[in-house]
């Protein structure tokens, strides 16, 4: 899967003029949006630098999709705000519970971490999107027995449909040139991004206002 490179090879026909892939970019300004309303619901400084860091992601994944520049600038960009929306989470779940994993966990998300750059320098985009999502799945591990019952639904709801989205990924990279033989002008990719706008929102909505959850 060395050859897949986002957003280049995500499944929506880019056009040669104007915006790259306009059905990509009206569904993300949809969860752009979103993400926007609740940062400014926001009422401390983890929680809003946790909705920035997102805002700031999705701005950027919106753009790489708003226009092609050859390179690995896009994705490069787009990985690394991915990185500080994973570090800004941690640092939001440590502020609410006021707990730091032990030192051998801490050394268990290092490791992730050096896979991540490990897959970002040597691999494609389907590797390296995985190392991220394995280190937001490895601190909301550790920190779910001391989150409030009645948000843990909505974590598992996030995680699901986080795999579900990565699986798009994996069935873009395997199927999109026959997909798009079938179907030249269906824009698939907007699959994957509508499918996004459900943890992003489950994300925004319920960690903005995580201190009025009883624990």
């Amino acid at each position: 899967m060395s050859d897949y490179t986002f957003p280049f090879d995500t499944c929506e026909k880019p056009n040669k003029n104007g915006i790259a892939q306009p059905y990509s970019v009206c569904v993300n300004l949809i969860t752009c949006s979103i993400v926007f309303y609740f940062l400014l619901k926001t009422t401390n400084s983890y929680n809003f630098l946790l909705l920035f860091s997102l805002l700031v992601f999705e701005l950027f994944h919106t753009f790489s999709h708003f226009i092609h520049i050859k390179g690995n600038l896009l994705f490069t960009i787009t990985h690394i705000a991915g990185f500080f929306v994973n570090i800004s989470f941690f640092n939001f779940l440590y502020n609410y519970t006021h707990t730091l994993p032990s030192t051998y966990y801490l050394l268990f998300l290092i490791s992730i971490l050096a896979l991540d750059a490990f897959s970002f320098i040597h691999l494609s985009f389907i590797y390296f999107v995985l190392t991220q999502i394995l280190l937001f799945v490895a601190i909301l591990y550790y920190y779910y027995p001391l989150l409030p019952k009645q948000m843990k639904t909505k974590i598992l709801f996030i995680l699901l449909t986080t795999a579900l989205i990565y699986l798009g990924f994996v069935n873009e990279k395997i199927n999109c040139k026959s997909m798009l033989t079938a179907f030249p002008n269906f824009p698939f990719h907007v699959i994957i991004e509508t499918v996004s706008i459900i943890p992003i929102y489950l994300l925004s909505s319920t960690f903005y206002n995580l201190q009025y959850y009883k624990k």
